[in-house]
């Protein structure tokens, strides 16, 4: 965690945010310790635990990626502490095994065997340290933190944003992955030509081909005009490619062409024309894997990655959330001035002990959540328990729960909510009821019963 002392004045006043420079660090340093797999098809294998927070699981977000129907996707985490290495279970629906014994958290010590799902695995700490940089600031752009996590990733921002290397920026959902691209453009030389974004996983193949590179008048039917695209547009700037895993791999060529070339050949056309321009890119998707799986092509992979940032997720940050929470207050009242809130610290006591799936962007729904929803003091605790619910703005699923007994009102708040959750993870996952249950954490059968309770049969696979 970050050494950066946080100091507010007085309840009622002015609420300042300071960073007290004396306590914070130039450098982060880290131990260095590996994973010896002694299980699996993947046995003998050597994983570098290189990260203050290392993640592990089936997910593709993960650090070390378990392919093993028994893990979960997001199965546990190695924090490193002052005082060792932490390992911690996320929740798994079949535990995290040290020794034999299931466990929630337990300190690792050199040669200790650890088991998720069938994977077993044997810490090593090594005795070599890695030293990371960090920023002295506790904002780059429109992104605030002052956890040393943060101030590793605007230290890359403060160095790369000057420079012409591409970027390739990776994260979770709702981490700031386009608030980190916004910063390194407005912090570049390039800053007064256009900042232009391509969001690659909602344009259609044949749609993105023409968004990115334009095309000639007649290059297909309904090309009634020549359209410039991105590229042509942002000369001079910077082109945001969101979502860049999602890319269709027969375009991938194409967009190697303008990173090596610096040239674009617009559909249906015979010519080509320069480019100037940056490439940052942006994807919650494991590149890497992708490669490996080959679902993407390894050469564009390695002129993407010059640079790599990696957004840390909010739950590996929590010291930041009071931050946050008060940026957040002043960019949606125009004042961060706590008094507004019923028991403030309280609120963000129980902030901390939640992990946060979707980020800062769902602090920002819960917080936004009070600001609109109530004219007098607001309670955030409450507004967390509503969110985390599904409760929408709107107040879907809360029909006249005014005028229902509370045990009706209650009922019917988590009808709507299964409803909702349901939908969204069997829609991620295909129709897969078993792929859904280990995402969720629960049994299959549990699963099952909940998808006939809401009649979602139709198009359920086993």
């Amino acid at each position: 965690m970050s050494n950066t002392s946080i100091a507010h004045s007085g309840r009622g006043g002015s609420h300042t945010v300071m960073l007290n420079r004396k306590s914070v660090p130039r450098a982060l340093q880290l131990k260095k310790a590996k994973l010896l797999i002694i299980s699996s098809t993947e046995r003998g294998r050597e994983v570098p635990v290189d990260k203050d927070v290392f993640t592990i699981g089936a997910g593709a977000q993960n650090d070390l990626i378990v392919s093993d129907e028994s893990a979960s996707r997001r199965h546990c985490e190695i924090h490193q502490r002052e005082n060792g290495f932490l390992l911690r279970d996320l929740g798994s629906t079949n535990g995290t095994m040290v020794q034999g014994v299931r466990v929630c958290e337990v300190y690792l010590t050199q040669g200790v065997e650890f088991q998720v799902g069938t994977t077993r695995m044997v810490f090593c700490p090594l005795q070599e340290t890695m030293s990371y940089p960090l920023s002295s600031q506790d904002h780059f752009g429109r992104l605030n933190g002052a956890s040393a996590a943060m101030r590793r990733v605007f230290h890359l921002g403060e160095t790369y944003a000057r420079t012409d290397a591409a970027v390739l920026i990776q994260g979770e959902t709702g981490t700031g992955k386009e608030l980190m691209a916004e910063a390194l453009h407005a912090h570049s030389s390039r800053s007064k030509k256009p900042f232009v974004v391509i969001d690659c996983g909602a344009l259609a193949t044949g749609v993105i081909e023409s968004e990115l590179f334009g095309h000639a008048k007649g290059s297909f039917t309904g090309a009634g005009t020549e359209r410039v695209g991105a590229f042509e547009s942002a000369h001079g700037g910077t082109v945001f490619l969101d979502e860049i895993g999602e890319m269709d791999l027969s375009l991938q060529p194409k967009l190697l062409r303008v990173l090596e070339k610096k040239e674009v050949r617009r559909l249906g056309a015979n010519t080509v024309r320069p480019v100037d321009v940056r490439i940052i890119a942006a994807t919650n998707r494991n590149l890497e894997r992708e490669v490996r799986e080959g679902r993407f092509r390894e050469d564009l992979y390695y002129r993407l990655s010059i640079v790599k940032i990696e957004m840390p997720p909010l739950r590996q940050r929590k010291d930041d959330i009071p931050l946050l929470v008060r940026c957040l207050l002043k960019d949606l009242t125009g004042s961060d001035d706590v008094s507004v809130w019923s028991e403030f610290e309280k609120s963000m006591a129980l902030f901390c002990q939640h992990d946060w799936p979707g980020n800062a962007r769902e602090l920002r729904n819960v917080v936004e959540m009070g600001v609109r929803g109530s004219a007098g003091s607001i309670d955030l605790g409450a507004c967390l328990t509503m969110g985390r619910m599904g409760v929408t703005e709107s107040g879907e699923g809360l029909a006249n729960a005014d005028d229902m007994p509370f045990k009706q009102a209650k009922n019917q708040l988590v009808d709507h909510f299964e409803k909702d959750y349901i939908v969204k993870l069997l829609e991620r996952n295909g129709g897969n009821i078993s792929r859904g249950a280990r995402e969720a954490q629960i049994e299959r059968a549990y699963l099952q019963r909940l998808v006939r309770k809401h009649d979602l049969n139709s198009g359920m696979k086993k």
